[in-house]
């Protein structure tokens, strides 16, 4: 069963919504990722296992503090990000500036996605061409999303048991093969500062937290958003980041498909990864697409979920699996002061209610590169957190504004 095309750009009807489960699913779907694991394997790079564990827990406290924020806008008006992002940059704005930025993240992460789950081929079949099953894959991972919302669900119902015993039996392995002590005493070659593993945390689920309304405006209470919130993103991202770096401790890379050959995985664990890269990818090619149907309101969002998802194959196709921490970096600058923008104009300038902008909100646009500037220098400079640098000071000017006195924008309550 589809999903109702008017629910892509109108409210959720308060009966309508689901609860807490089906978006829990999703959430897991999403974050249940080979993604997570990468983190893992690239923080144990140059962490010990206890500075990677605190890293791990600070990050994902920052992400979850996120989803509780923004999720809550999505909850409250019942609006996916991208028509919620018109509020603060306007028709305009929202539409050609910030849906497509968040939309080519969600191509990206489809190709990175996909890009593992070529690799996992690879190993169980290593003479295929790599591009080629990469490619394959990419366009068969893209068909649960065409259903929307109810049918990502369900497929996640199936494919999330699996994927979490491969990380128990993962970290199980690890003990056995490594030992304890050696795994408790692991020293690095390398060395990586908090503020780098930081960036790599929150960098990775920063997009996912951002546009953790398209799946919350399902949800019926804020309790909800807590549940979804800890137990979607917060621990599981937790247990998967340490888990992976455990199992990478004796021979470290950020390739999972690596780690699980040299721990002697035969091809069930990579049949596994596949389905954890399809899992996460329905989510990836679904958010893409709602992106796509803010800028093309009169196309279906079925047709425009199809476009996003082959989008992402021609970029797995192009190798960005191999640029992993560059595609990281790049979002931990790009996109985190979007959300300190959104949250000033909704919690403080527009009072709690979304109210829809026209033509431009240049403030916000302006706001925006600055917050931008913000994480790009503090990155440079490994100055406290670069996303939450520019997540503050994204806010700063709309703040200013606030308190200046209201405004007389052309804008409208919906």
């Amino acid at each position: 069963m589809q999903e109702r095309e008017e629910l892509v750009l109108n409210p959720v009807p308060k009966e309508e919504r689901v609860g807490w489960l089906a978006p829990l699913f999703n959430m897991l779907g999403s974050n249940i990722a080979i993604s997570e694991l990468m983190v893992g394997g690239t923080l144990i790079l140059g962490m010990t296992l206890s500075n990677m564990i605190i890293t791990s827990i600070i990050g994902n406290l920052i992400l979850v503090a996120i989803i509780m924020i923004q999720g809550y806008i999505g909850y409250k008006e019942g609006l996916n990000t991208y028509v919620l992002a018109k509020g603060a940059f306007g028709e305009i704005g929202g539409k050609y500036l910030i849906s497509l930025l968040l939309g080519i993240t969600s191509f990206g992460w489809f190709g990175v996605q996909a890009g593992v789950a070529g690799l996992s081929v690879q190993k169980i079949f290593p003479s295929v061409n790599l591009t080629l099953v990469t490619v394959i894959l990419g366009l068969f991972m893209v068909v649960f999303a065409l259903y929307g919302f109810k049918a990502m669900a369900k497929f996640n119902y199936l494919v999330i048991p699996p994927l979490m015993i491969l990380m128990v039996w993962g970290v199980f392995k690890a003990f056995s093969t490594y030992g304890v002590e050696a795994i408790y005493n692991y020293t690095p070659q390398t060395t990586m500062s908090m503020v780098e593993g930081l960036n790599i945390v929150v960098g990775l689920v920063i997009v996912g937290a951002i546009i953790s309304p398209d799946q919350l405006r399902y949800t019926r209470r804020v309790k909800d958003i807590w549940i979804i919130s800890f137990l979607g993103l917060g621990i599981i991202s937790l247990f998967q980041q340490v888990a992976a770096g455990v199992m990478s401790m004796g021979a470290p890379t950020w390739d999972i498909t690596e780690v699980l050959a040299n721990l002697g995985f035969g091809w069930v664990a990579f049949v596994i990864l596949i389905l954890a890269s399809w899992s996460t990818n329905v989510s990836n090619a679904y958010s893409g697409g709602l992106a796509l149907k803010t800028i093309f309101p009169n196309v279906k969002r079925n047709v425009l979920t199809l476009v996003a998802g082959l989008i992402g194959t021609i970029i797995a196709a192009t190798g960005i699996i191999f640029k992993f921490q560059s595609f990281l970096s790049f979002l931990v600058i790009a996109v985190p002061a979007i959300a300190g923008i959104m949250w000033c104009e909704y919690y403080f300038i527009q009072g709690r209610t979304y109210k829809h902008r026209e033509g431009i909100n240049w403030i916000a646009v302006i706001s925006w590169l600055i917050g931008f500037a913000t994480s790009y220098y503090s990155s440079k400079i490994n100055f406290l957190i670069p996303p939450i640098n520019g997540i503050v000071v994204s806010m700063v000017i709309p703040a200013v504004r606030w308190t200046s006195g209201p405004t007389t924008l052309d804008e409208k309550s919906r």
